[in-house]
């Protein structure tokens, strides 16, 4: 445990000197705080509070799961709003736009983030009942607004807020959207991401054509190659990191609410958690590198099942526990009672068990790992359904066994928490031997690979500082060490895409939510080498993707300081041709 970052980005202020809580004083507020939910239900007491909420204290004291920052922030306080992400509606009239303006400034307020469908906004130009007015100004104007919201909010408060918006691809203003982000230093707090479901990807790959169809009319207004649409996408993300994709045929064909509410169209901002409008969820992720036997390259299946079977009960009493900013997301969060249960020290685990990232090994491990992790997740919530009842939408789920809960894994980035857990963040590989995390303070914070650094201390008869010092100044390939040592060690831009995406895909198929994890792509790549990757993710059944181009931010949040080689420029990003698709 990190206690220092634990106290800098999630301890509150307490008495009269506003003194920052100790990390005791933190666990103790959480845990108690969530356990005294026990006594909700009948025949808990005292005693049973007692007993959960030593049980939760101690998945954080023994590293073995954190819920998300804004329950370790927000739990036992007056704001108590304890979920990390929502999904609010955009109807297409100038009243309701504003109404949902007003409600994600009470969600970024808090430390949430929005995720935001247009799809439903008139295009540009089309008709409005200002007489004056020449027409709507269609869906990336409003996308500003909500951009400028984020960035006032944030300003006042201690977390930055995040959106995701997404547009439908048949939509007429698509290409505009596409290309929203070209221009360096715009949408500054938005993801976005084109929704395509599997007839647009089919017209892809068979050069058709696709309807663009008003969604204000529901008149087709222009029809254009599937193609052209494509290569948009694929230059804007090769170049800026966005849009990326949601593939909604996936999403639904997974969700066991679609016969009830519909399909869900949209996600949380780093694209894991589906939602429905007014939809929102908490947060939290076991920490696989603690699920090693000590001493030992194994892991322990009985520990990991019942972290698990904890993390769940405890996601569940912060549905209870939290106080939401508007009775309509209060309403959904508890028809649904969808949790966001996932796993992060990924590849540490590897790294510790001498497994490489990219490998069939690694493949039949996730398989086990995840349905470890399902199994035990459902166990819990088919429990907490006897005991508490079901989530109020589970008849209309076709599930035969009672569940309390409509949905519970997903896998989420874990910036905050996998520095407090000092582990790797979510199922991403490491990210360099030495690097700068654009955290915390101007200069952002250092880490090693600490692993690589004992091997090198140990093999070379090094002090830490000396062995640290020669991986900051040296490439992998020239370090003192025996042959077969670095095998493991596997760094994010060595990995090839296809097995990035492999990974994303392997992972969905125990996985109720989706999947966020970075593509990273080598700074030389071009714009076909991204479709390549689009396209796989969608064959192999993701949820969606996004990738990222190392260098084609103006400022990285992640950046490498060892001594390895240069990225090499860009390659001219070439025109995607039919036979690249």
């Amino acid at each position: 445990m990190n206690i220092d970052v634990l106290r800098a980005k999630l301890a509150r202020r307490i008495g009269e000197d506003r003194r920052v809580e100790t990390a005791d004083e933190l666990l103790d507020r959480v845990s108690g705080t969530l356990g005294e939910v026990e006594r909700r239900y009948a025949g808990s007491g005292d005693a049973r509070a007692r007993h959960w909420s030593g049980r939760f204290r101690a998945l954080m004291e023994e590293n073995r799961f954190w819920p998300s920052g804004r329950i370790l922030n927000n739990t036992g306080t007056r704001q108590a709003q304890l979920a990390s992400c929502f999904v609010l509606p955009l109807a297409d009239t100038f009243d309701s736009v504003f109404e949902t303006l007003k409600i994600a400034a009470a969600c970024h307020r808090t430390g949430g983030g929005t995720g935001f469908d247009l799809s439903g906004l008139r295009e540009r130009g089309a008709p409005i009942s200002t007489a004056e007015a020449a027409g709507a100004s269609g869906p990336v104007s409003w996308l500003r607004l909500f951009d400028a919201e984020t960035a006032v909010v944030a300003a006042g408060g201690k977390m930055r807020g995040a959106n995701l918006g997404s547009l439908s691809v048949y939509h007429p203003d698509v290409m505009e959207f596409v290309d929203a982000k070209r221009t360096v230093g715009r949408l500054h707090n938005f993801n976005i991401s084109v929704a395509v479901d599997d007839d647009f990807m089919r017209a892809v790959e068979t050069d058709g054509t696709i309807d663009l169809v008003s969604p204000h009319s529901g008149a087709v207004t222009g029809r254009v190659e599937a193609a052209r649409v494509w290569q948009r996408i694929c230059e804007n993300a090769w170049r800026t990191g966005d849009p990326g994709l949601l593939f909604t045929s996936a999403i639904n064909r997974a969700n066991p609410l679609v016969g009830r509410l519909g399909p869900i169209r949209t996600t949380n901002p780093c694209g894991e958690q589906t939602l429905y409008p007014y939809e929102a969820s908490n947060l939290g992720s076991v920490n696989l590198a603690a699920m090693l036997r000590s001493g030992r390259r194994e892991v322990d299946w009985d520990l990991l099942a019942a972290t698990v079977g904890d993390a769940v009960r405890l996601l569940d009493n912060a549905i209870d526990a939290s106080r939401y900013p508007e009775p309509r997301i209060t309403g959904m969060a508890q028809s649904n009672r969808r949790l966001g249960l996932g796993v992060m020290g990924y590849a540490d685990l590897l790294v510790r068990l001498g497994v490489r990232y990219d490998s069939e090994e690694a493949m039949d491990l996730v398989d086990r790992l995840g349905a470890t992790v399902r199994d035990a997740a459902w166990a819990a919530s088919e429990e907490l359904a006897q005991e508490r009842g079901t989530y109020p939408n589970w008849e209309y789920s076709g599930r035969r066994v009672p569940a309390r809960n409509c949905a519970i894994t997903t896998i989420a980035p874990t910036g905050t928490i996998s520095m407090v857990a000092g582990c790797s963040s979510g199922i991403e590989p490491r990210f360099a031997p030495v690097w700068n995390k654009d955290v915390l303070t101007a200069d952002g914070v250092a880490g090693a690979d600490e692993d690589l650094l004992r091997e090198l201390a140990q093999h070379a008869g090094l002090s830490r500082e000396h062995a640290l010092s020669l991986l900051r100044n040296k490439p992998l390939a020239e370090l003192p060490l025996p042959e077969g040592v670095l095998d493991t060690f596997r760094y994010a831009h060595a990995i090839p895409g296809s097995w990035h995406v492999r990974t994303v895909a392997r992972w969905q198929r125990y996985t109720d939510n989706a999947v966020s994890k970075t593509v990273n792509l080598p700074h030389g790549c071009d714009a076909a080498e991204v479709s390549e990757t689009f396209l796989e993710a969608w064959r192999l059944g993701c949820k969606g993707l996004s990738v990222y181009r190392e260098g084609s931010r103006d400022r990285d949040l992640l950046t490498a300081a060892y001594g390895g080689p240069e990225p090499e420029p860009p390659r001219q990003s070439r025109q995607l041709l039919a036979g690249d698709l």
